[in-house]
């Protein structure tokens, strides 16, 4: 277990002096409540020195002052030491604030930049909030390293010295994921026997404790653990404790049972909760043996198992015992658990390593754009040096939707058109393979390269080539109105146009929608709906407003603003 070091609170020192001078910015404040806004947002801004011309009360002075700090978990995080002077028992008094902090206000700027740069980089458009959450606490943990001598404190020093101690990574935590617009908090208390601090997440409708401080091994710099990723305050609570002078909301949700009522099935295998399904509880020993054999097909660093607390620790040693029948593994570690959440056993924990790690694993596609009618072949291999070993039969397959593809160890069917993203692993290794299925009509209307437009649009990361029927999007009133038949038929939809009625017609499964040219009224399956622009003929091309047939047929609707695209998927 980490150890951990004290977390860095302000200092608070507290003196009555007469000082006739005044320095750097002044402010003015009439009550207690003005004078703690000031400090508070001035202290947020790392403003080193400021006055407040008070013209208040000064009874209990003091003590509002010290409480404007130490009640804001994220101040008494950054500042390291305040002092201030009170010139005058009259009104108007000065109060003259000095303020040490953690970092400077430009590294703070600095810290800013480099956050905005790592987000663009490890967040894509398509991710929602959960997947969102894993990507920044698997990015620091793999990028930080704890720092056991209590030198550094800010996230600012783990971004730029790439370490820090647990202050620093509950800050970078937070405002990573502040820029997410993900809410989030800071949570004090005791962990280890020491001074700690973490967050606390919200997910959905559920708020989650996250301390990615315990999440980062010392020992392994290139692992990653989720034991202390989105627990509830009972599992928190087992071996931290909670400052009681905080506010905090409840977190009493389960993200075990969460991720299921989602069907979130990939997060659950990538975070390790897919232990809590039925086939990774193991009854008996020969049960543990066999989740044990299945599992290390695939060579994986970790795996997490339950077992009955009537398995002996014999029988225990002995299912571990029988993986070294392949010659491939070089050691196992393991740890044992005694908090099942759902209180059924223990938790075995393996940590495996193999005799010859590879390079890297790279999975071969011929194409990246199928006809869905069409069989897809692909081999994954392991890369040693120049030496390349087909893993297909092997590898690891992430959880996909089952109700839009078949994969097979090296085929794969597409069930209905879009684009899918699968998740190979291998050995700690793994890679990402996009892979689109369309119909046949569609290739009329795509290509790979961007075009030269004003706005594109993109539809299962394929981009829409409006050269085809030599009309382009166009943005009116806000809205982007697009050749129908252009869009629409990618999504497989069925579209035309109906002369008696002058209304764009389309229909995708049971779904059908009625768009009147020049109105501002259309229909979805009878039920009429207002629409901002009305749907007009330009160049003989039915333009429609995007969004709302795209969301009228359960399509995700997001604009990239930076690359001027609308993407649907």
């Amino acid at each position: 277990m980490k150890t951990l070091k004290t977390v860095l609170t302000a200092l608070l020192i507290l003196a009555l002096f007469f000082v006739p001078d005044v320095y750097g910015l002044t402010f003015e404040a009439s009550n207690h409540y003005e004078l703690k806004n000031i400090i508070a947002e001035q202290l947020k801004e790392y403003n080193p020195e400021f006055n407040i011309k008070y013209t208040g009360s000064l009874d209990n002075i003091e003590e509002i002052l010290e409480e404007t700090v130490k009640s804001d978990i994220y101040l008494s995080s950054v500042v390291k030491r305040i002092d201030w002077n009170i010139s005058g028992t009259k009104n108007p008094s000065n109060i003259n604030v000095k303020v040490s902090y953690i970092m400077t206000r430009e590294e703070r700027i600095e810290a800013d930049k480099i956050i905005d740069e790592i987000l663009k980089n490890i967040i894509t458009p398509y991710m929602n909030d959960h997947e969102k959450v894993k990507a920044v606490h698997d990015y620091i943990v793999l990028n930080s390293r704890y720092d056991r001598n209590s030198v550094y404190y800010s996230d600012y020093d783990l971004l730029t010295r790439g370490t820090s101690v647990c202050n620093g990574y509950a800050l970078l935590t937070y405002n990573m994921l502040n820029k997410l617009n993900i809410p989030i908090k800071l949570v004090s208390g005791i962990a280890g026997g020491e001074a700690h601090i973490w967050n606390m997440v919200k997910l959905g409708d559920y708020w989650f404790h996250l301390d990615v401080t315990w999440d980062d091994p010392v020992s392994a710099r290139d692992s990653v653990y989720y034991t202390y990723y989105m627990l509830s305050e009972k599992e928190i609570s087992k071996d931290h404790t909670i400052d009681k002078d905080i506010n905090l909301p409840k977190a009493t949700k389960n993200y075990y049972d969460y991720l299921k009522e989602l069907s979130y099935e990939k997060l659950l295998v990538e975070t390790g909760l897919n232990m809590y399904d039925e086939e990774n509880f193991a009854k008996d020993e020969a049960q543990l043996k066999a989740i044990l054999t299945t599992k290390i097909t695939c060579r994986p660093l970790m795996i997490s198992v339950r077992f009955d607390k009537s398995i002996s620790q014999d029988s225990i040693i002995d299912a571990m015992s029988q993986l070294y029948k392949y010659d491939y593994i070089s050691v196992i570690n393991y740890n044992q658990s005694d908090y099942d959440i759902k209180g059924e056993g223990k938790i075995l924990n393996l940590f495996i390593t193999y005799n010859e790690t590879p390079d890297d694993i790279v999975a071969e596609f011929a194409k990246k754009v199928y006809n869905t009618a069409s069989e897809v072949k692909y081999n994954v291999y392991a890369l040693y040096g120049n030496k390349k070993v087909d893993i297909t039969k092997d590898v690891y397959i992430y959880p996909y939707d089952s109700n839009k593809l078949t994969v097979n160890k090296g085929t794969l069917r597409f069930k209905e058109p879009g684009n899918y993203n699968l998740l190979f692993e291998y050995q700690g290794l793994d890679k990402k393979v996009s892979i689109t299925g369309l119909n046949a009509e569609a290739f009329n209307y795509i290509t790979d390269k961007k075009p030269d437009n004003y706005v594109n649009v993109k539809v299962y990361d394929q981009y829409i080539d409006f050269s085809s029927v030599n009309q382009w999007p166009l943005i009116e009133n806000g809205r982007t109105m697009v050749p129908l038949r252009a869009v629409f038929e990618v999504l497989n939809c069925k579209v035309r146009w109906e002369e008696s009625s002058k209304s764009a017609i389309v229909e995708y499964g049971t779904t059908k929608i009625i768009i009147p040219a020049d109105s501002t009224t259309a229909y979805v399956n009878g039920k009429a709906y207002s629409l901002d622009v009305p749907a007009k003929i330009i160049n003989d091309r039915v333009m429609i407003p995007l969004r709302f047939v795209s969301e009228a047929i359960e399509k995700t609707v997001i604009w990239d603003d930076l690359n001027k695209t609308v993407l649907i998927y």
